[in-house]
């Protein structure tokens, strides 16, 4: 069953979003939050299957955040 969810946008990538109104702006949500579910996905199973110490857990995950996200 589909479920609604608001999200909040800020003006200037709102301004953006409606110059691209072709795009189905709710598929590009979903899609983002299906890619971020695969990633939590991914990294719970990896700190499950390693003993790592707690900095090292913040170090892969801002690491993965950042793979993930595009961002350097």
């Amino acid at each position: 069953m589909p479920h609604n969810m608001t999200v909040t946008i800020e003006d200037d990538l709102w301004e953006e979003m409606k110059k691209n109104n072709q795009v189905r702006w709710s598929a590009v949500m979903r899609d983002g939050a299906r890619e971020k579910l695969k990633a939590l996905k991914a990294f719970d199973e990896l700190v499950h299957k390693n003993k790592l110490s707690d900095e090292e857990i913040r170090e892969f995950a801002v690491s993965l955040g950042k793979k993930v996200t595009g961002r350097k």
